[in-house]
């Protein structure tokens, strides 16, 4: 090493160049296993399947030759890019457009790809019912390239904006605009929930609101459970609330005193963060699917088949509040992150910017 190099920037910029490098390598990867399914090969993952209706994600809507070669020449654009953010010619690519590309993998791999189905796994975890698919494995997959290609592009935003690589603070900068608004954000992510754990607890006690009496008696005859399991979605929806507004109470930052043993003690900010940001996402995902459906179907752009028209309002319309409800989540997580981080040990500023 150079005589007066900071090994602590060495590791900043090695830090910031292996993010890049695994946004590249899932590029990589994720192109192939696109390719092996555009010559035939099996298991190709965007398929309609029996239960998911209009509301599959929207990539299933492609045939498989067109959807693979969609992947395949993102990926390839992915590569071109990661590798652009990173060598000396990449800077003839004015930076906004390296931005724009990144982002708008990110968006796609996170509205497109996943389903409902990812959300629903985690309720019924709760009832103690475990389905896991292939399809749903393959979710997860371009979900963590979502997260590997916005963690990569806010990285490079921070370089272009010759913030600290580390932290993304620069001297003399404002307060980060999601730490102004991150009470009101999180109370959004508080309410947001309530129509969808309100109807599911009329339900649970027989009151058919938005639906009619049939539609009830016939998810108990389908379901002998049923009751049960609008009880305990409503009530993770209450639960969900409550743990939200941790993320602007005392009680989010530190454990109450009168819990045993962790009494008084900091709460680790990514106990609180790496939860909510997983339900945000999957959240968001589903929240998507569903509007996008209700939407398709209110305005009899497709055939709803299996639906109900005048009750699509009362079965589907709660579930119109997901996704301002995970994107409120998110920022909220986000927004509790940037408040109550620590001093960077690259740059040493300690504001929340």
């Amino acid at each position: 090493m150079e005589m007066g190099v900071n090994k602590k920037e060495v590791n900043q910029v090695r830090w910031h160049s292996l993010l890049g490098y695994a946004a590249l390598i899932w590029s990589v990867i994720y192109g192939i296993m696109n390719f092996y399914w555009l010559q035939g090969g099996a298991g190709y993952p965007f398929i309609q399947e029996t239960g998911t209706g209009i509301f599959s994600a929207l990539i299933t809507y492609l045939p498989s030759q067109v959807g693979s070669s969609v992947i395949c020449l993102i990926c390839i654009l992915g590569v071109f890019f990661s590798l652009a953010m990173h060598f000396q010619w990449g800077r003839v690519l004015p930076s906004w457009l390296i931005i724009l590309f990144s982002w708008s993998i990110a968006i796609f791999l996170l509205l497109f790809i996943p389903d409902f189905r990812l959300i629903a796994a985690i309720a019924y975890a709760f009832l103690f019912k475990f389905a896991f698919t292939w399809q749903m494995v393959n979710q997860v997959i371009c979900i963590i390239g979502a997260l590997l290609w916005i963690f990569t592009v806010i990285s490079y935003q921070r370089k272009v904006r010759n913030a600290c690589l580390g932290c993304g603070r620069k001297e003399n900068g404002n307060v980060f605009v999601l730490v102004r608004w991150g009470k009101w954000i999180t109370i959004t992510a508080v309410v947001a929930p309530l129509p969808y754990a309100i109807t599911r607890f009329a339900w649970a006690l027989g009151i058919p609101l938005g639906v009619d009496d049939k539609f009830l008696e016939e998810s108990v005859r389908i379901n002998p459970s049923a009751t049960l399991t609008e009880w305990v979605f409503g009530g993770l929806c209450i639960v969900g609330g409550l743990l939200t507004l941790g993320l602007i109470q005392k009680w989010g930052e530190f454990i109450p005193k009168w819990v045993p043993l962790l009494g008084g003690k900091k709460v680790p900010i990514l106990f609180a963060v790496i939860p909510a940001s997983i339900v945000a996402i999957v959240l968001t995902s589903a929240g998507f699917i569903f509007t996008v459906g209700f939407l398709a179907v209110s305005l009899q752009m497709v055939h709803a088949e299996g639906i109900v028209i005048s009750e699509i309002g009362g079965t589907i319309g709660p579930m119109l509040t997901w996704l301002p409800w995970g994107l409120a989540l998110g920022l909220a997580a986000i927004s509790y992150y940037y408040r109550r981080r620590s001093r960077c040990r690259y740059c040493k500023q300690d504001e929340y910017i």
